[in-house]
């Protein structure tokens, strides 16, 4: 099948959305299918096989980025061009996880399967209104809405009106491939974190949790040269604090493997990466998580409810509220609980083999006819 993937994000760049579009085109192409892959222009000159650490990669079609247009313009302009473009390449089917992308793409009748990562609050008021009120997620064109977790798909079903026979959970994925090794006593623990450095995703706690708990070493990954610069200056007195740069997906697996802990200590509320606007904690599906999964480590997180939909307390990790001192009193007790702690390792390890990216592209076409 020939698919054409409609992005309207940098490619690469730092933005998990990012790594996941061009993972799952990999997927899709593992499975035999043509994938082209549209996207902005913006001036970038890494080898997206290279940064991403991918054996198969995309057509990829670079379209102008309008620099001298204003922000909101710019993003119409290309949602239109690329819609043009695709349309070229006489594609079976269109994939976008972009509104007004959607909109234009229905105009011209043509087939879509539409990727759904949160409410409406994100999108601007002419989107919102449209499909609020305009039904256009029923569209017979849309062949398949992919929501990202339950909440989405609940939101879809009640807010919106949309056919649930019409919505498949897709979850986030996967690919990286680190050999199991069970959690042995040891002076230190290496606890890591590795993702955006938003007050939401809760760095600052991590900090924190360094300063009180001196018998393991705290390592963070993510931000860029100004934040991580900024952080050493005000913790110069934080000697078992590692704090790094964002690392391209490639570098992933050698670094989370030095580790033994993972740590995801996100807040109730947390804001989308790109435009930092909105309240996704209910809806949110991190790739972390997945890549936490897939490494075989000892995860703790905070317990937002929509992690349930993945992981289990007790079972693949340990779930605890965004309380101090509780994380501390599991931290400071690892070499004590490494029975059931390499339980929780092995079982995280063995989900993980669900959740590959492989198995997304292949539930993102199946039942489709072409």
């Amino acid at each position: 099948m020939r698919i054409c993937y409609l992005f309207n994000s940098s490619v690469p760049s730092h933005n998990p959305s990012s790594l996941q579009v061009i993972k799952t085109c990999e997927g899709l192409i593992q499975l035999k299918h043509k994938v082209y892959l549209i996207t902005p222009n913006t001036g970038l000159k890494y080898n997206i096989k290279n940064y991403y650490d991918l054996i198969f990669s995309p057509k990829r079609i670079k379209l102008r980025y309008f620099k001298k247009f204003p922000k909101g313009l710019n993003y119409y302009l290309f949602s239109f061009f690329s819609v043009i473009r695709g349309i070229s390449l006489k594609p079976d089917v269109f994939v976008t996880r972009n509104l007004f992308t959607l909109i234009i793409l229905l105009l011209f009748n043509k087939k879509v399967i539409v990727e759904l990562h949160h409410d409406l609050s994100n999108e601007g008021r002419f989107v919102n209104f449209a499909f609020t009120y305009f039904n256009i997620l029923n569209s017979k064109n849309i062949i398949k809405i992919v929501a990202i977790t339950n909440a989405v798909k609940y939101f879809l079903a009640r807010e919106l009106k949309i056919n649930k026979k019409k919505i498949k959970i897709i979850p986030s994925a996967s690919s990286l491939q680190v050999k199991f090794s069970k959690l042995k006593k040891k002076k230190n623990y290496n606890i890591g974190y590795f993702g955006s450095l938003e007050k939401s995703k809760g760095y600052k706690f991590i900090i924190n949790l360094s300063k009180i708990d001196k018998n393991n070493n705290y390592y963070v990954y993510g931000g860029d040269k100004r934040i991580i610069s900024n952080l050493k200056k005000t913790n110069v007195q934080n000697k078992n604090l590692y704090l790094h740069q964002y690392i391209p997906y490639k570098k992933l697996k050698q670094r989370i493997s030095k580790m033994d802990v993972l740590i995801m200590p996100s807040n109730k509320k947390i804001l989308r990466s790109t435009g930092g606007v909105g309240n996704i904690a209910k809806y949110t599906s991190p790739l972390k998580l997945f890549d936490y999964l897939s490494a075989g480590k000892f995860i703790i997180v905070s317990d937002l409810k929509v992690f349930n939909e993945i992981i289990k307390n007790k079972k693949h990790c340990i779930v605890i509220s965004l309380n101090q001192t509780k994380w501390i009193k599991v931290l400071k007790n690892i070499k004590n609980n490494l029975k059931k702690i390499n339980i929780l390792k092995k079982n995280a390890f063995m989900l993980s083999k669900k959740y590959t990216y492989k198995n997304r592209a292949r539930q993102l076409v199946d039942g489709l006819k072409y």
